[in-house]
């Protein structure tokens, strides 16, 4: 099966963007003495951040490192992303939202249990990183030539991959007997965590540990009973479902959230399936830097040791 080139940016862009940000983890805001790291714990710029024995590891150590190992690399991330938008901007470019919606919700299932919080701060960066990807493939790609009968056919082809379908966050509490059922909900119901019964009661040895976490799941999963998709959809997202019977015992579900279904017209997706013809086209690699020559970049920083 052809997978999109979308989904594929998609996965590559994540993992770009988690190992950028795992090595270069300062923050924007760092002017005085202490700043935060990505895990939000306060870091004091004047102090050791690690003493071993009689030596210690200063902050200016740990700068100095960072730069030299990685320095240039993050500085071209970021200068590529300004590029990229000042050029979008001054072309008038434009993203379908029914495309960004369809992108948060492809990212969305490659990620665990998230609280509302973090959900937020996720969502803010995926969608810049989203429009990033998307008007970097118009703007490499707009001087192909694609006709529109290899717009249609191609579309015709794979129209499947430019959708989104509905999917469920579930989590499930199984156990052997309908006793044991009503156990685990008396204990629900008194206010004990999901994760913490799941993790004492359920006998399903795959997703015990991990406090009977599912993942997300379409109405045609074959992974998980019909039963699951059918009770979770007519929950509220946040909460759990009466025992219902399934072939191995009594499940108890819990509906964290709903993605719902993302359809998207022919015209909708007009300019991306022109792009992902395009782009097969090209005979380099997909580089914004093939677009700094069309805005003035002056760098003023180059490691000479790379």
């Amino acid at each position: 099966m052809r997978v999109s080139r979308l989904v594929l940016w998609s996965i590559i862009l994540l993992l770009l963007i988690t190992n950028i940000t795992t090595i270069f983890i300062l923050s924007g805001e760092n002017s005085s003495d202490e700043f935060v790291v990505l895990d939000e714990t306060p870091v004091d710029r004047n102090k050791p951040l690690a003493e071993i024995g009689n030596d210690e590891v200063l902050y200016q150590d740990w700068m100095s490192e960072l730069i030299e190992q990685y320095g240039e690399s993050v500085l071209h991330d970021l200068i590529d992303k300004k590029v990229i938008f000042q050029l979008a901007e001054d072309e008038g470019l434009e993203i379908h939202p029914k495309i960004v919606d369809r992108e948060l919700s492809r990212m969305m299932v490659m990620q665990g249990l998230l609280s509302e919080g973090e959900k937020e701060k996720k969502i803010e960066k995926w969608t810049e990183q989203i429009k990033y990807r998307y008007y970097l493939q118009q703007l490499l790609s707009e001087d192909v030539s694609v006709s529109e009968a290899e717009i249609e056919e191609y579309y015709q082809s794979y129209q499947n991959q430019y959708q989104f379908d509905d999917m469920v966050q579930l989590s499930h509490i199984l156990v052997s007997t309908q006793q044991e059922a009503e156990y685990a909900m008396a204990r629900l119901d008194d206010g004990e965590p999901f994760n913490e019964v799941a993790q004492e009661l359920s006998i399903d040895e795959e997703s015990r540990a991990d406090g009977g976490y599912l993942g997300f799941y379409s109405e045609t999963s074959s992974f998980i009973p019909k039963e699951y998709y059918d009770t979770a959809i007519s929950l509220e997202a946040g909460t759990y479902s009466e025992p219902i019977l399934v072939n191995n015992g009594y499940a108890v579900i819990f509906h964290h959230q709903h993605l719902p279904a993302i359809e998207l017209s022919y015209d909708e997706v007009y300019e991306e399936v022109r792009q992902d013809i395009a782009l097969d086209q090209l005979q380099s690699d997909v580089d914004a830097s093939a677009l700094w020559d069309q805005i003035e970049v002056k760098l003023n920083y180059k490691n000479e040791k790379n």
